[in-house]
């Protein structure tokens, strides 16, 4: 395990919008309203979560200080917006889910009765399972980033400036139930039983906190099988040839040929240039069904196209 120094701090990239009004308008403070109340009602309902996530802050919060990436405040701009996104939208990603779930049962129904899960001997059960979850998920955030209305949604991740164990969070809910749909639907369909649905809840939640950690450590003997922050931090670059690299695991990255992890680098900086709401959930949250979404521009100027495959970008 090694560091190495801080690099330089990237100005912000992010595509300037109309100007914002000076005096507070109505629908910003309903807007404003709207995400105070569910931060609100989030923590006085979801208790288990709350306390978890201030056992998360007591882990991430020191690790970060003592190995940072880059200096950073815990409080930074976008703070509640994310402990927002991380306290709601787990009940709204479950909810969908299940949804998707029922709806994929209806033509495929006669599939789960088959139970072939159940007729596999354990040992090949556990790779067919695991085999699903890395490819599954490496296509479905693939697809994400190649196909323009998926991105639309998943540009509310990559507008992330600042990388930390809580940006994590900042997640569209509809982006979520594709690519966990992608995962949970095979995986049901082929009998697997809800322990495996809840060990891979519990490892992509842990895996996504770990590899946003704003920490500079590196692995050196394991950082080209598992997701570390270092690989994961490529993902999220600005630099133009890490774009649309390092969607899964290394070794699912490897094998189609879409890693990228130069040794001894680090990223210039973070985000994306399309017209996201830096701060506010309801904001972020209506985006995708913007204007400004469906064009990829703001203030008529480019969006980040760089981010969608050239071959799949419309005109």
């Amino acid at each position: 395990m090694s560091t190495r120094p801080f690099p330089p701090a990237a100005p912000s990239t992010r595509t300037p919008g109309p100007p914002e009004p000076d005096r507070p308008t109505f629908s910003g403070l309903a807007i404003g309203f709207v995400t105070a109340a569910l931060l609100v009602i989030a923590l006085l309902t979801r208790g288990a979560g709350v306390i978890g996530i201030a056992v998360l802050f007591l882990i991430f919060v020191p690790m970060e200080k003592l190995f940072a990436f880059r200096p950073q405040k815990v409080f930074r701009r976008g703070f509640l917006t994310d402990l927002t996104h991380l306290l709601v939208n787990n009940v709204l990603i479950t909810v969908g889910v299940l949804v998707a779930v029922v709806v994929a049962m209806i033509p495929f129904f006669w599939l789960r009765h088959l139970d072939i899960a159940g007729a596999l001997p354990p040992a090949t059960a556990v790779v067919l399972a695991a085999a699903i979850v890395l490819v599954g998920q490496y296509w479905a955030h693939r697809l994400t980033h190649q196909v323009p209305l998926l991105w639309r949604f998943h540009s509310v991740h990559h507008s992330i400036e600042n990388m930390d164990w809580l940006a994590s969070g900042r997640l569209h809910p509809i982006d979520q139930v594709f690519t966990h749909g992608a995962v949970v639907i095979p995986l049901y369909l082929l009998g697997f039983n809800g322990n495996v649905f809840g060990g891979v809840v519990v490892f992509f939640t842990l895996l996504a906190l770990f590899q946003h950690a704003n920490v500079r450590i590196r692995f050196p003997v394991v950082r080209w099988v598992i997701n570390t922050p270092e690989w994961h931090h490529w993902h999220h670059a600005l630099d133009r040839e890490a774009i649309n690299k390092n969607f899964g695991t290394p070794v699912i990255d490897k094998l189609f040929g879409t890693a990228y992890m130069p040794r001894g680098q680090w990223p210039s900086g973070f985000g994306t240039t399309e017209p996201v709401p830096p701060v506010g959930y309801v904001r972020q949250l209506a985006y995708p069904f913007t204007k400004a979404a469906r064009t990829g521009r703001a203030s008529g100027q480019e969006g980040d196209a760089a981010r969608v495959v050239p071959s799949t970008v419309q005109s």
